[in-house]
Formats: structure tokens, sequence, C-alpha cells
């Protein structure tokens, strides 16, 4: 079986791809790059996507799933999307739902 179809059930019965594409890049990589290495990802069959705010690409990698989802590539229930968020002394003060609008 291909690593990208295997599934890990989480404790509410659901189950996501045990294999994500991460969306790190170098500072010198531009921020478009991401865009476009996600939108392949989603076309090569990658439904977990894996980001963080630290990386931030996260209005860019809302782009690619918005866009695969527009040409029907996938529906936004077939993408997992998971995030890292790091404590500040202001709490967390931005979260990822803004770059899913």
């Amino acid at each position: 079986m291909n690593s990208k179809h295997q599934f890990v059930q989480l404790s509410d019965g659901h189950f996501i791809p045990g294999l994500g594409f991460g969306t790190y890049k170098p500072q010198e990589v531009p921020n478009s790059k991401t865009t476009e290495a996600t939108k392949i990802a989603i076309e090569a069959g990658f439904r977990h996507i894996d980001c963080a705010y630290v990386y931030q690409v996260e209005e860019e990698v809302g782009q690619a799933v918005r866009s695969k989802i527009a040409d029907g590539t996938v529906t936004r229930q077939d993408i997992f999307y998971t995030s890292k968020d790091w404590p500040s002394p202001s709490g967390c003060p931005t979260l990822t739902a803004g770059s899913w609008r």
C-alpha cells in the first residue's frame, strides 16, 4: 500500500492520512512557491497538509487549498490541515482561521 493512503484513527473515530505534506521553506524561497508546491502536492494525492505560524506561509497554503477546491480536485472535507502555534507573552495572537476565508 502506498504510504499516502495509510491512515491513523483519531480518538473521535475519524481517520487522518499518516503522511502529511510539509510546507516549511527556507527564507530565500519566495512564498509563492509554497502555493505552487501545495497545489502540486494535492494533485499528487496528499490530503494532509502540515503548516505552522512560524513558517509564515499559511495564507499561501490557504490559497492553494481554495484553488484545488474551486477546480474540483478536492472538497474541504478531503483536506486535513494541521498547524502549530507557539505560546507567546500575549497568548496565541494568531490562529489560522483567517487563511481559510
